[in-house]
């Protein structure tokens, strides 16, 4: 039996993520790791380690206690608006010493897999991104996007010196429906839920003039495909993009909120809400930001199976029905 560990395991994506590997490779040990939000939490219980990916020791412990032979590493802070406007050191902090402490116990797995993201093409102006983008252009601007830029170097640095097989995914927009709707400062498709399905708002603010276009990927369509190739050799020491190729703009997520949410009888067939662009955005906004999925088709025959609206249908009914 191969044994696993799952960084960022509890998370919006790494919750998906751990319930595909158990339904299809049974063969598998997984380790999972929580953040530690309370004093009083107990460290360890079963196969989930309770702690900061920040501090070594936990580090080491895990690998220490258990024979690694994979690692997926999801773990990241929820970036957002609020990461890009209010705490651009602490996210890039934080998640840069995350990866390097997990690479530092990484040396005899037989590979490593890591979560970057379509922030990594943010200064692109050509579009769709083909992974290769990222060897001709200038590095991030934001703080997010520059954390996923330098993490991936990280990671073919590791296997240049260590010769760790690596893959590296860059996903587009994920939409998972666990992410929490109760604050503010979240992904946008969050932010429209709730001001429309929650707060019934009379008029929907929009950063920008509502024309930044993005390809919205559910997270299904996302952890499946991750789960599946964990040791598929056709991935080794690759980057895939992988997202949507739908693009839509934040008009038209607006809508099709505003529709699915009136067809499922949810919202008020009357219910339009005025829309506001024109709000600026603080962070660094990328008007179009859209793969090119060639590269995944050619060789691992991927295409995305959850169209756009199907994504929402989807999002809606776990949030009205949990």
């Amino acid at each position: 039996m191969a044994t696993i560990l799952i960084t960022g395991s509890e998370g919006n994506i790494g919750t998906f993520l751990v319930e595909r590997i158990k339904k299809t490779r049974p063969d598998f040990k997984i380790i999972r790791v929580k953040l530690k939000e309370k004093n009083n939490e107990r460290t360890k219980s079963g196969n989930l380690y309770v702690g900061d990916l920040t501090d070594p020791s936990f580090v080491g412990r895990i690998f220490k206690e258990n024979k690694i032979d994979y690692v997926i590493h999801a773990a990241a802070r929820l970036y957002g608006v609020a990461g890009f406007n209010k705490d651009v050191y602490g996210l890039y902090a934080n998640d840069i010493q995350c990866l390097l402490n997990v690479l530092q116990n990484s040396r005899n797995v037989k590979k490593f897999i890591y979560f970057s993201s379509s922030m990594v093409y943010e200064s692109s102006v050509k579009v769709p991104f083909t992974e290769e983008l990222t060897d001709e252009i200038m590095p991030p601007k934001s703080s997010y996007g520059l954390t996923k830029y330098l993490g991936e170097k990280a990671v073919k640095f590791f296997n240049q010196q260590y010769g760790v097989n690596y893959t590296i995914w860059r996903p587009f927009n994920v939409v998972s429906p666990l992410e929490s709707h109760e604050r503010e400062g979240g992904h946008v498709f969050v932010d429209f839920y709730r001001k429309l399905f929650i707060e019934r708002t009379p008029k929907i603010e929009i950063y920008g003039n509502g024309r930044q276009v993005r390809c919205f990927t559910w997270v299904e369509d996302v952890t499946n495909t991750v789960a599946d190739f964990i040791s598929d050799q056709r991935t080794n020491n690759q980057i895939f993009n992988i997202g949507s190729n739908e693009p839509k703009d934040m008009i038209e997520l607006k809508d099709i909120l505003l529709q699915i949410g009136k067809e499922k009888g949810i919202l008020p067939p009357g219910y339009n809400p005025k829309t506001i662009t024109g709000n600026k955005f603080f962070g660094v906004d990328v008007q179009l930001r859209v793969p090119s999925t060639e590269k995944i088709k050619k060789i691992l025959n991927w295409t995305c199976r959850t169209s756009f609206k199907e994504c929402f249908e989807k999002f809606i009914d776990y949030k009205t029905k949990t």
